[in-house]
């Protein structure tokens, strides 16, 4: 009988849990799938035929990976699904941008001040690729772009936008971050140390006041409200106990989603709402309903008559954004 009652007791327990992660998943409405995929062929009628996207900058690595992602949140892989045609030249042509010291970079790219950020999406983009198909090409690239990576950490613990040792900003940090931790997720050693002293480091931006990061210290500041969720975001994917650096935040991302962004002139809205939706994606329960709700009702009516959300990147991190249940890019999955 005893035995009976625990088994009975585990059952319920495994049951409780099971319907508790039910009730934190947004379905994604019908409404909005169809603006979605109406975002994805924007993206891949756009696609040059190397398979780049030639964006407000040029060719270049960062908004190629950032498209390429977007067609990833929705189910396609290399050769698989109905965009894995766009994939596989999109991957391909990021490959071949690979330099022999583990940078990833179209040399002829118009406007190069941010390599180290469209080094990152490259990396990240490359690892949720190579860890669903472990293509032998891909595998190599990656490992000498997270080479670099580690190599060009600061003293401190952050990353600049140049491929040289220096502390910069949070948003080229976090990126780094993430291009590592899927890396590492994806079987690519990744000194944990790292990953801790560049979350060391953002902490110290952390406003105990208002509940968000700063840019460069604890000074917050609406233009770069993007970065704020940036650091809730990777507290959240990086496993972070601190309810203080995830959780506690996450209100104040709520607020600003609430007030809309376009309203207050939000700068860099897109990045704002890719972050924010990640971070209040791992809060999970009413937190994440409500975002959900309000993101969902912000897109479509943003969206523009051929499917875009503004740019090239601007249109995929909105996808990547509002795909997030959909739970196809491991990085991202709780």
């Amino acid at each position: 009988m005893k035995n009976k009652l625990v088994c009975f007791l585990l059952l319920f327990s495994c049951f409780s849990l099971s319907l508790t992660a039910r009730e934190t998943t947004v379905p994604i409405s019908a409404e909005l799938s169809k603006s979605l995929n109406k975002g994805l062929k924007f993206l891949a009628a756009s696609q040059q035929d190397d398979g780049s996207w030639n964006g407000n900058h040029g060719r270049n690595v960062g908004e190629t990976s950032l498209c390429l992602m977007a067609f990833m949140s929705m189910g396609n892989l290399p050769g698989e699904g109905e965009y894995g045609h766009v994939i596989g030249k999109g991957v391909n042509w990021v490959v071949d941008q690979a330099k022999p010291n583990g940078l990833i970079q179209y040399s002829n790219q118009e406007k190069q001040a941010a390599v180290m950020y469209g080094h990152a999406l490259a990396t990240l983009m490359l690892s949720e690729a190579w860890g669903q198909s472990r293509n032998e090409k891909i595998g190599k690239v990656l490992r000498n772009a997270v080479k670099l990576i580690l190599e060009v950490q600061g003293k401190k613990g952050g990353w600049g936008y140049k491929s040289v040792p220096e502390d910069g900003d949070t948003s080229v940090m976090v990126m780094q971050i993430i291009a590592l931790k899927s890396a590492q997720d994806a079987g690519i050693y990744v000194p944990q140390k790292t990953i801790q002293k560049a979350l060391s480091l953002i902490k110290t931006r952390f406003n105990e006041t208002q509940k968000m990061y700063g840019y460069s210290s604890t000074k917050i500041s609406k233009n770069n409200y993007g970065s704020s969720a940036a650091g809730t975001c990777i507290m959240f994917i990086c496993g972070e106990n601190e309810k203080k650096y995830t959780s506690d935040t996450v209100g104040a991302l709520l607020k600003i989603m609430k007030n809309d962004p376009k309203k207050q002139k939000v700068g860099h809205i897109p990045y704002f709402l890719y972050y924010a939706s990640v971070a209040s994606y791992f809060e999970g329960g009413n937190s994440y309903r409500e975002w959900a709700k309000m993101l969902e009702k912000y897109l479509i009516r943003e969206q523009k008559s051929k499917g875009e959300w503004g740019s090239y990147y601007q249109t995929a991190f909105c996808i990547l954004g509002a795909s997030l249940p959909y739970q196809y890019i491991p990085v991202y999955q709780k």
